[in-house]
């Protein structure tokens, strides 16, 4: 069963070579495809993604520096990263009009979950620096966190189909629950939690939805 499931392993083993270059290198194309996919002229959304994706695969495949390059500037990006950009595309390609985090419904994904996200980003920054009374990345290696992060899932899932709540709250834990999935059966990235659920992409683009959303909201209160 260890060899199928190493994160059950009392060695918590790190992941194979294979796996980090495999994972590193599908997430850049997905993260690099869903950056791109808007430029490019072509109204079959199935076609743009898959010309962004097999150009980026090229790209990536022919000049292995690119890809080098990336994972010493901006690491691996995390796979619910990974997941969301797949998610995303899966959903444009049938046809219905959606980007990062955004739905079918016209509701915008709460503050709260931006929050949650920048605000780990920030005590894991913290803690890279010594700045806190207790080290958080450590617990990345242990079993337990996965364990109350797919409880966690779990019950966002299921509140979020009782209560009939928006679209996106089912997406954003669907995605953190295939990702830690994932991650119990490969250890990717680093075999660390922590780095297969958020990277410095997904932290600087929550940032970047909360300083959006408080000058839309300062801007509102000051024409009201």
């Amino acid at each position: 069963m260890n060899h199928w499931l190493p994160w059950l392993s009392d060695a918590s083993p790190l992941p194979d070579l294979q796996v980090q270059w495999l994972f590193h290198a599908l997430a850049w194309l997905a993260l690099l495809t869903w950056c791109s996919v808007a430029f490019v002229p072509v109204q079959d959304r199935r076609w743009r993604w898959l010309v962004c994706s097999v150009s980026w695969a090229a790209l990536l495949f022919v000049w292995d520096a690119v890809l080098s390059g990336l994972g010493l500037a901006f690491q691996t990006p995390s796979l619910v990263t990974l997941c969301v950009c797949v998610a995303a595309a899966w959903r444009d390609m049938r046809g219905t009009p959606t980007r990062l985090f955004y739905t079918t419904r016209p509701a915008k994904v709460s503050a709260v979950l931006w929050a949650c996200i920048a605000g780990t980003g920030w005590l894991l920054v913290l803690d890279a620096f010594g700045q806190l009374p207790v080290a958080i990345y450590p617990l990345g290696f242990s079993q337990t966190i996965v364990w109350l992060a797919w409880l966690v899932c779990m019950l966002w899932l299921l509140s979020a189909y009782m209560l009939d709540a928006e679209d996106w709250h089912v997406q954003a834990a669907g995605c953190w629950l295939l990702a830690s999935c994932v991650f119990v059966f490969t250890r990717a990235p680093s075999g660390n939690a922590w780095d297969a659920w958020l990277d410095p992409w997904l932290w600087l683009f929550a940032n970047a939805q909360l300083a959006r959303m408080a000058w839309r909201q300062r801007s509102r209160n000051n024409h009201s």
